[in-house]
């Protein structure tokens, strides 16, 4: 008795790489001016920044987001596979290579997913670094009671204790110290976006908290 042929199972999904942090707008407009030649039209999404899907009459397609910094997407069929969706695969993947992405295969993926969670953790880790230093620009906080004022303010609008020139000194050094952990979070996120490797990506020695003065 002979063999068994071998089956040949069909790959319906094409996973893709850009060297972004998230789904936003300049991807969608990217994805969507890729399928609009096609006769694709775009779909509302509950989530925009988690999926995108288009029709081409009875055809569906979707995008889904499976990874951030870099942005990982997976493409594929919504319902029955049909001739039509490996041309707009093809039209994705070329937008996507076009601005300095590329294809992920199964394995990859499977390879790549525990680094994207690690990689999504130091980007939340560096965006509350972002936002704690931001915050600290925007006004400065009262040594006794704690509340903040606006950084002209020769008083605090809490307790009312005027502010020394000690006080200023400590709140230039303050504001030195947010700069510089500013500058230092947005060179990771933009690191993180690129795709650089993690371990390639140092901890800054200013990563620790500001301190108020």
């Amino acid at each position: 008795m002979g063999s068994k042929p071998a089956m040949h199972v069909r790959r319906h999904h094409t996973h893709l790489l850009l060297p972004q942090a998230a789904l936003g707008e300049p991807q969608r407009v990217l994805l969507d001016e890729a399928l609009k030649p096609a006769g694709w039209t775009s779909e509302p999404s509950d989530s925009p920044s988690m999926s995108l899907q288009w029709r081409r009459g009875r055809d569906g397609l979707r995008v889904q987001t499976l990874g951030w910094f870099p942005l990982l997407l997976t493409v594929g069929p919504l319902g029955r596979v049909a001739k039509t969706h490996r041309d707009a695969v093809a039209r994705l993947t070329a937008a996507v290579t076009a601005n300095g992405g590329r294809t992920f295969t199964d394995r990859q993926l499977a390879d790549y997913l525990p680094q994207a969670q690690l990689r999504w953790q130091r980007a939340l880790t560096e965006r509350r670094r972002l936002a704690e230093a931001e915050r600290v620009l925007e006004g400065r906080q009262c040594r006794r009671c704690g509340v903040w004022s606006e950084p002209s303010s020769t008083h605090c609008t809490g307790c009312r204790l005027r502010f020394t020139d000690a006080d200023d000194a400590d709140w230039k050094a303050v504001v030195a110290q947010a700069s510089t952990i500013m500058d230092a979070a947005e060179a990771v996120l933009s690191d993180l976006a690129r795709g650089v490797r993690l371990e390639r990506i140092a901890h800054d020695a200013t990563s620790g908290s500001v301190r108020h003065g």
